[in-house]
């Protein structure tokens, strides 16, 4: 009997807490300021087609891509990259600039003769340049 007794007091507590919040007055965190409406999205920028390497921000960043790539295939069988960043059978150089030793070296120091796992995606790390204005102010200045 105790027990059954228990159980109709905690789920009577439990309605008479959720009524209580029904009625409560919400406010965001934004506080009373109502939703703005949607903005249009922003201009699509142009790339920065270039020959030259873009100048990095700071030590070890990946070197921007200084081209598009919106239609390059990067999946696990084929990358689309690694036809003008790879030396080819028979030749001495890439077509373009060439990955560095560090994508062909795994975890544990081993080198092999393809990108190994985490470098095969490029562009989780290498973007295409645009010249866009900072979203956000900022007094980051570039290594020296």
């Amino acid at each position: 009997m105790k027990q059954s007794a228990f159980v109709v007091l905690i789920v009577v507590a439990c309605l008479v807490g959720l009524a209580g919040q029904a009625v409560a007055d919400l406010n965001s965190l934004r506080g009373a300021e109502p939703v703005p409406a949607m903005e249009a999205p922003p201009a699509m920028m142009d790339f920065i087609n270039d020959k030259e390497n873009i100048k990095r921000s700071f030590e070890e960043q990946p070197p921007l891509v200084p081209h598009t790539n919106e239609k390059y295939t990067i999946n696990l069988t084929t990358n689309k990259c690694l036809d003008c960043h790879m030396k080819q059978e028979g030749k001495e150089e890439a077509k373009s600039v060439e990955m560095s030793e560090s994508h062909f070296v795994d975890r544990n120091g081993v080198k092999h003769t393809k990108p190994v796992g985490g470098r095969h995606f490029c562009t989780q790390c290498h973007v295409p340049q645009v010249d866009a204005k900072p979203l956000v102010g900022s007094t980051f200045q570039a290594a020296k």
